[in-house]
């Protein structure tokens, strides 16, 4: 197998890239952002793995030193010597609006610098037919080739959680559909490299679709879990134990509720629908409600939050707030479409004073406290969205720097309610 190129190199191409190296395969990894490679060259990334007891950072180092990862900011030099190309490039979410800007650019650079018979496999999420009607055309008209005949393009879903990246990408199965049969052939090959458990499907739409719908079907159950949540709240009912009680009978299986859902997946995935059903007039009334009630879900927690601080005699204006960790969830680096973050700038609005200690996020925020304690230190509120294993969630030790009065907002139920409850402060969860 001759090298390969994977383009992005995020949260899904770096890994991606890294697996590949560690099956001994040369990858060439291209980036557009210039200051993200020079850090990659020096071994240094904001993304967030762990395998077989190794930091992502060592992987990456080990990779750069062997030889067999190459990071570049350049298709041409990347594309040079490359026939195997793999796409992981991510579509955002403008103001609701679907932006393709960035992926069609990188379709037009493969063009540009594509060789007679490679392959281009997908693995972006995507809306639907983007692969057949948007893919195909633009890497066709710039680089004069015809698909199915002097190159080859498929599409196949990432199915990755992150943090859990290299394991998954070698054991999840995973599904893939070229526009032709050989291209179909050459991206199973490609993908069995590092995974056996390959699902090849009749088309590259009904691998995008099957994606998004697994997202979206975790959105709408979520939502429910969320909609319970406030049922409960208002009765004054405990949420956790109604869904152990629920999830006793044996075809029912309720998630669990949060403050929100973040990152690119589930957040992502009901409005890449929508990008193609609004075009077709096509109505999604329930994928629409799940999103509306989990988007609506951070001022629901600040509703609470400021019942919680008005019983006390007190009000969000000045009310000194901490986070512990901002990410999207838990043990992540990745702030993507972060709850957590929603929430926080929801409350500032309001007039509350609000930091944050997050030991995994890297970058410079204004409001990031230096340590955990010193996040801890007089606040009214606590509010603890995500877990992250480096964080002490010892109450007894907490009881040094809270003030005595202070609200504490479990979101994950990881303190011991009674035991807050005894030193003083007033407790809620979901």
């Amino acid at each position: 197998m001759e090298k390969i190129a994977v383009i992005g190199l995020g949260f899904v191409g770096l890994p991606l890239s890294l697996t590949y190296s560690l099956h001994g395969i040369k990858v060439i990894g291209i980036d557009i952002n210039k200051d993200y490679i020079n850090q990659l060259k020096n071994g240094k990334t904001h993304v967030f793995e762990e395998y077989n007891g190794k930091h992502i950072e060592q992987i990456l180092k080990e990779s750069l030193e062997n030889g067999l990862f190459e990071p570049t900011d350049s298709y041409e030099l990347g594309l040079k010597d490359v026939r195997n190309i793999i796409v992981t490039v991510g579509i955002p979410i403008e103001n609701g609006v679907v932006n393709l800007n960035v992926f069609e650019n990188a379709m037009k650079s493969i063009g540009k610098n594509l060789k007679k018979d490679a392959l281009v496999l997908i693995r972006s999420t995507v809306p639907p037919l983007t692969t057949k009607n948007i893919a195909k055309p633009l890497i066709e008209e710039v680089s004069g080739l015809k698909e199915g005949k002097d190159f080859y393009l498929a599409y196949s879903s990432e199915r990755i959680a992150e943090g859990k990246a290299f394991e998954e990408f070698q054991t999840m199965p995973v599904a893939v559909s070229g526009l032709s049969e050989e291209g179909t052939k050459r991206a199973k090959k490609l993908l069995e490299l590092i995974n056996p458990n390959i699902i090849e499907a009749s088309s590259p739409e009904v691998v995008e679709i099957s994606k998004l719908i697994e997202n979206a079907s975790r959105d709408v159950n979520i939502a429910i879990v969320n909609e319970l949540a406030n049922l409960t709240n208002a009765l004054s009912i405990d949420t956790m134990e109604v869904i152990r009680v629920a999830n006793t009978h044996k075809r029912v299986k309720l998630l669990t509720p949060g403050i929100g859902v973040g990152g690119h997946c589930i957040p992502f995935a009901s409005k890449y629908i929508f990008y193609l059903t609004d075009k077709i007039g096509l109505e999604m009334p329930l994928l629409h409600a799940a999103r509306s009630v989990n988007d609506r879900r951070p001022k629901d927690i600040a509703d609470i939050i400021e019942k919680a601080l008005t019983n006390l005699g007190k009000s969000l204006d000045n009310a000194k707030i901490g986070f512990l960790g901002i990410a999207m969830k838990d043990n992540s680096s990745d702030v993507s479409e972060s709850p957590a973050i929603m929430l926080k700038e929801i409350l500032k609005g309001k007039g509350a004073e609000v930091t944050f200690f997050d030991p995994k996020i890297k970058g410079n925020f204004p409001e990031a406290e230096k340590d955990f304690e010193t996040l801890l230190r007089g606040k009214d509120v606590i509010i603890i969205p995500i877990i992250h294993n480096e964080v002490n969630y010892d109450i007894n030790t907490w009881k040094n720097f809270l003030k005595k009065d202070a609200v504490i907002f479990d979101a994950k139920g990881i303190i011991d309610k009674i035991k807050a409850t005894n030193l003083g402060f007033h407790y809620y969860t979901i």
